[in-house]
């Protein structure tokens, strides 16, 4: 189970019990806990509810940020489990839910659940902070990364008049330092290809219980990283799966790979940017 370790704590801090990070997309894990590490926190991740369930017995959380719908065994059914444990062993653990909400009476379900409390994709970090200072009973403050950013420069073949970057770039660069931002980088392009691949095979076959679930998973990155057109996208691809409009879902996923094509060569441009600063 990945864990963040950080250096220099206060007594307080280092007594503290980590932070459960339970999401099977690997690119909101790594934004939940470079925004944990901005806030001194360490964090361990579960990949799904069954090991998120498991994680619980076996140790102790201060707290735990809780995504909804994962395979093998979602947040919500999760949370139930968490809170049965729980209350036989005599023991409470805050459970946030931490996800994008898409489907009705989602919040009304996290709290029939047991969950605490709950905050949208894409995550504010502001919002996540004072949540977690709440339900830890304890002030957390964001540290500052003291890095400097660089625009993308005019010359970017994507930076041209009245063109919307496709990412929300200076957001991303307020948490991240270049190195950790070009990791994350990498991991949305390698996983979105993967996505797409599915998708398409599976509009192919028709099956759209694998459409929804991977559209679902791919908005939930492309929100988390900023892109707010194939975030929109992927929620028009899930409902015309999920109704199986099957002519709309085929349109909407064309105009999905070509948005990922723009957002990929995006990438690629502040990339080669700042290696020729």
């Amino acid at each position: 189970m990945p864990r963040i370790n950080l250096v220099e704590k206060s007594d307080a801090e280092a007594t503290r019990d980590p932070i459960l990070v339970v999401d099977d997309n690997l690119v909101n894990q790594r934004i939940l806990l470079v925004l944990l590490e901005l806030f001194s926190l360490d964090a361990e991740v579960a990949n799904d509810g069954l090991e998120a369930v498991n994680a619980v017995k076996q140790k102790s959380y201060s707290l735990i940020l809780m995504d909804c719908h994962m395979p093998v065994m979602d947040g919500f059914q999760a949370a139930v489990e968490i809170r049965k444990y729980e209350k036989d062993a005599g023991q409470y653990t805050p459970i946030i839910a931490v996800t994008a909400l898409a489907m009705a009476g989602d919040r009304e379900r996290c709290i029939a659940a047991g969950m605490d409390d709950y905050v949208s994709k894409p995550i504010d970090r502001e919002i996540l902070r004072s949540k977690i200072s709440y339900w830890m009973r304890s002030d957390i403050v964001m540290r500052s990364r003291n890095h400097r950013r660089r625009p993308v420069r005019s010359s970017s073949p994507l930076k041209v008049v009245d063109t919307i970057a496709p990412l929300d770039l200076e957001q991303l660069q307020e948490l991240y330092d270049p190195a950790e931002l070009d990791r994350l980088f990498e991991l949305f392009v390698k996983t979105s290809d993967i996505l797409l691949e599915r998708i398409q095979e599976n509009l192919k076959a028709r099956d759209r219980r694998i459409v929804t679930t991977m559209a679902h998973e791919l908005k939930a990155s492309s929100s988390s990283i900023g892109s707010k057109r194939m975030s929109k996208l992927c929620l028009c691809l899930e409902q015309a799966a999920g109704q199986e409009d099957w002519l709309e879902a085929d349109e909407t996923y064309h105009a999905l790979s070509d948005s990922f094509a723009t957002v990929k060569q995006y990438i690629e441009s502040v990339q080669l940017d700042r290696l020729q600063a």
